[in-house]
């Protein structure tokens, strides 16, 4: 039945796994089970490491060297037994129902199309805690996610394959295995984003429902803002080797190709000054820095 995949870098996984196990348990007739990889975090922490090693019901590796966060997926899908796959991030939190309603959404799959079906993803969606943090170093990373990436079913399926986002999703371990994620990126961001837009081109369905996790693992203004420089990089070179590739800074750069030379009037020092000291801080600002980096990569 499903193979819940999660990798994990620095991070204490112990509750989600214990929450995991106690849905699982409650799926009779159904298997399941629950990998955890581990990606060589650094031996300055213990991450719960010596805890997971003793946990009944998973499995759990260590490995020996850092994959990156597209290689570890392929690799747990190589290794995963069970047809239907749920990848993860550590620092999701899942709903009460959320192993019930992707076995539902398998069950649906195999009689509606076949279990011979090899070409599904189904998306579950994000979601933020309802209130800011109360420290203000990481409201930059609540509101961005809160404004841009939580979306309703009815938002992400309006625009079917944009924004794909590997955090939480269900999909066939033979089409994951036949298309795996691209491990030619360094670093983080948009290898999910060049992953899923592959599919609309092809004949793969793609299921938008309401089954969402609470992401956590918040990073401070100045962490998530290194993380979204170094992801504007990824997204150049994966556009450079995907033409189809579509994301709102794309399309926005492409359709006024003389606005990324006009943002250059805003420093980016005072930008970024911007959107770290202030507490509701307006995304535009995060926009506009994201096309001078757009423009900073093509050189």
């Amino acid at each position: 039945m499903l193979s819940i995949c999660i990798p994990t870098y620095r991070y204490d996984v112990r509750p989600l796994v214990t929450e995991l196990l106690r849905q699982a348990a409650l799926l009779e007739g159904k298997p399941v089970e629950i990998l955890v990889y581990d990606d060589a975090s650094p031996a300055d922490g213990d991450w719960g490491r010596e805890a997971l090693r003793q946990t009944a019901g998973i499995r759990y590796v260590e490995l020996p060297t850092n994959l990156g966060r597209a290689a570890i997926r392929n690799k747990m899908a190589r290794e995963a037994n069970h047809q239907y796959l749920v990848m993860m991030d550590a620092d999701g939190w899942p709903n009460p129902n959320f192993i019930r309603r992707y076995a539902h959404e398998a069950e649906e799959a195999e009689r509606n199309l076949g279990q011979s079906n090899l070409m599904i993803i189904v998306t579950g969606g994000r979601a933020y805690a309802e209130s800011p943090p109360e420290d203000h170093a990481y409201h930059l990373h609540w509101w961005y996610g809160t404004r841009r990436e939580s979306r309703t079913v009815e938002q992400r399926e309006d625009q079917v394959w944009l924004g794909f986002q590997s955090n939480n999703f269900m999909v066939t371990r033979a089409l994951l295995q036949e298309c795996p994620f691209p491990e030619d990126v360094a670093g983080y961001g948009h290898e999910d984003t060049a992953w899923g837009q592959q599919f609309a081109r092809k004949e793969v369905v793609l299921y938008h429902k309401d089954n969402p996790v609470v992401h956590l693992g918040l990073e401070t203004n100045d962490v998530f803002l290194r993380k979204q420089k170094q992801a504007i990089g990824n997204l150049r070179l994966l556009k450079n080797q995907s033409l189809h590739l579509r994301t709102r800074l794309i399309d926005l750069a492409e359709m006024l190709p003389f606005l990324p030379r006009i943002v250059q009037v805003f420093p980016e020092h005072s930008l970024m000054n911007y959107l770290t000291k202030r507490e509701r801080p307006n995304l535009y600002a995060l926009d506009l820095l994201k096309l001078i980096w757009w423009r900073e990569s093509g050189r």
